[in-house]
This record gives structure tokens, C-alpha cells and sequence, in this order.
């Protein structure tokens, strides 16, 4: 991906992955569109635009507890830096 071409489609058409905004620095909106063009809203504020990382098919048995256990990592990394978690 770069510039001149801000998609990526996944095997067989099954997802795309769209770079809507990009400042070459940072991600300022991508989204994520499945086969039968379905658009997730902006994903970049998850990861402050550095990076793209995403989960698909969350309801999968093998991908469902992996996914729980980074969110609540990620829940639990945020609310540390808001301060909003207590400490001994």
C-alpha cells in the first residue's frame, strides 16, 4: 500500500482494508469494508494512527479468546494513561 494505491483486498475479495487519510506520518482514517461492502467506521484511533491492526471474523472459536484477553490489554493500557485505574 502507498499513495497511489490505499487498498488492500484480502483472498478472494472476502474483505478489503482502506486507508482513507494518511499525512505520511500517521493514519488519520482507514476503515475495513467485508465482501458484501459493509464499512466499518474509522479504525486509526485505536492505535493513534502508527499502525493498522485489526481482528476479523471475532466470533471464531480460535480468535475470540485471543482477541478478549488483547482488547482488555488495550482496554486496560488506556484507562492506566488516563489515570482511571487504581493501584496499590
Amino acid at each position: 500500500m502507498d499513495s497511489a494505491s490505499n487498498v488492500f483486498a484480502g483472498p478472494e475479495g472476502y474483505f478489503k482494508v482502506v486507508i482513507d487519510d494518511f499525512d505520511g506520518n500517521r493514519i488519520k482514517a482507514w476503515h475495513f469494508e467485508d465482501a458484501e461492502g459493509n464499512k466499518s467506521p474509522n479504525l486509526s484511533g485505536f492505535a493513534n494512527g502508527r499502525h493498522i491492526d485489526l481482528i476479523a471474523n471475532f466470533e471464531n472459536k480460535t480468535i475470540s479468546p485471543f482477541a478478549l484477553r488483547d482488547a482488555l490489554k488495550v482496554l486496560t493500557n488506556d484507562l492506566t494513561e488516563q489515570g482511571m485505574v487504581m493501584s496499590k
